[in-house]
């Protein structure tokens, strides 16, 4: 019941949460500023199909049929958790960070941005997680590690393709989802965000939606990643023991 509860909150929350964001989070450098030149630093700009929709007083992400999506998925991430077993702590603190991922997963593909504050919101849920680690430096940890390899994979996209292949938001979320889940959950999130973005990628290009050059939204990849993680891969140290 309280599974099905949460649900309904946070499937319909998602979607009316996303619709009142104020817009300045949006706000991003315009690389294509023709003032950079002069004060070398391009000026923030908001994500023309955001102001479009504000301007016509459309949502910016429709209820129909989002919300029911959203509910839906969040009641199988909710119900499969309770069945699974674990405290109701647990399963809230888990669809606490489904929910953040999701809203920087539809920033990401509507916009192509993904505002700062998600990130800053799961630095902090990553307090209900410290009970969980085995160490108390364990968050710190996963933290650095997720850090450390998107700067490394950062490294080696501008070596070898001289083109970031990693943005800030990206580095943050992984760094975050680091403080989250620690070392071994940060390494797991992103080997399936990779491999699930590389599917992913593949499909558009194959069906002419995309090609080789663009720069598609990854954190839907990443949204994927991580619910595949708390549902299935959470307890993996104790699953592998046990066996």
């Amino acid at each position: 019941m309280i599974a099905i509860i949460l649900a309904v909150i946070f499937g319909s929350g998602s979607v009316v949460a996303f619709n009142h964001i104020q817009p300045k989070w949006f706000e991003d450098y315009d690389e294509n500023d023709p003032a950079r030149e002069i004060t070398g630093t391009p000026r923030k700009v908001l994500p023309p199909a955001l102001v479009e929709a504000d301007n016509a007083g459309r949502q910016r992400l429709p209820s129909t049929p989002w919300k029911y999506a959203f509910t839906g998925y969040f009641g199988i991430c909710g119900v499969y958790l309770a069945v699974r077993g674990g405290s109701t702590a647990f399963e809230f603190s888990v669809l606490c960070v489904l929910f953040v991922v999701l809203e920087m997963a539809v920033s990401d593909q509507l916009y192509k941005v993904v505002p700062d504050q998600f990130s800053l919101m799961l630095a902090v849920m990553s307090i209900a997680f410290i009970s969980y680690s085995e160490n108390w430096w364990e968050p710190f940890a996963g933290a650095g590690l997720g850090l450390a390899i998107s700067l490394v994979i950062l490294g080696l996209g501008m070596l070898l393709f001289r083109t970031g292949s990693l943005g800030g938001a990206d580095i943050k979320f992984f760094t975050c989802m680091g403080l989250i889940t620690g070392r071994l959950g940060i390494v797991i999130i992103y080997i399936l965000t990779t491999l699930l973005f590389a599917a992913e990628s593949v499909i558009l290009i194959a069906m002419g939606k995309s090609t080789v050059r663009d720069s598609n939204a990854m954190m839907p990849a990443a949204c994927a990643a991580v619910t595949i993680y708390f549902l299935f891969l959470w307890n993996i140290e104790e699953i592998v023991f046990s066996l």
